[in-house]
């Protein structure tokens, strides 16, 4: 990194200083950022927070991760109302149950066995939590939904990335978060 390269500090805190909720702070500078969650009693830590969460960027500018390139997708081609409404009134054969995963702009569906539950809790709340962690993982560009995954426990997956927005969760990679089972060829 070059020296011109201006470093961004976002600092985000409870409403409160009561409150449990822990703050969090984001230090980046170009292409590499450090993300970290903490907790304060006073306003005066947050030189100590800020100087950790420096170290730590450091380190991360000294051996940058290794971010593999994204597949590209070609752009569907235009089709009539008319076409489109043919297409869709075709019975689609399913050979598995399928779920939809929400996304911002849209939603994409996948084979149910695609995503697992392998540990902590598995109830029905959970999957719901999980089908919205998914989402934020096709958001970000980590997973696409045509392999399976297995997130060992939704909550704790939910503390880490639940409050990130797409392009945050890129700081991660997909086996830091989930278990990513490989794509048979």
């Amino acid at each position: 990194m070059t020296d011109t390269t201006p470093l961004v500090i976002t600092l985000n805190l409870p409403e409160s200083e009561d409150e449990t909720k822990p703050g969090t702070l984001l230090v980046g500078r170009g292409d590499l950022a450090h993300l970290r969650q903490f907790s304060y009693t006073h306003l005066s830590d947050l030189g100590d927070i800020i100087a950790e969460a420096m170290e730590a960027l450091a380190a991360v500018e000294g051996t940058p991760p290794i971010i593999p390139e994204s597949p590209k997708t070609e752009p569907k081609p235009a089709t009539s109302r008319k076409s489109s409404t043919k297409a869709s009134a075709a019975p689609v054969e399913v050979s598995e149950p399928t779920i939809d995963i929400p996304l911002k702009k849209g939603q994409r569906t996948i084979p149910i066995s695609h995503l697992k539950l392998t540990g902590g809790d598995t109830d029905a709340a959970a999957y719901q939590q999980a089908i919205g962690l998914a989402g934020k993982l096709i958001d970000g560009g980590l997973w696409d939904g045509a392999s399976a995954i297995r997130i060992p426990d939704v909550y704790v997956l939910q503390r880490k990335i639940g409050h990130l927005s797409p392009a945050e969760v890129t700081l991660f990679s997909l086996d830091e978060l989930v278990e990513a089972e490989a794509v048979p060829a």
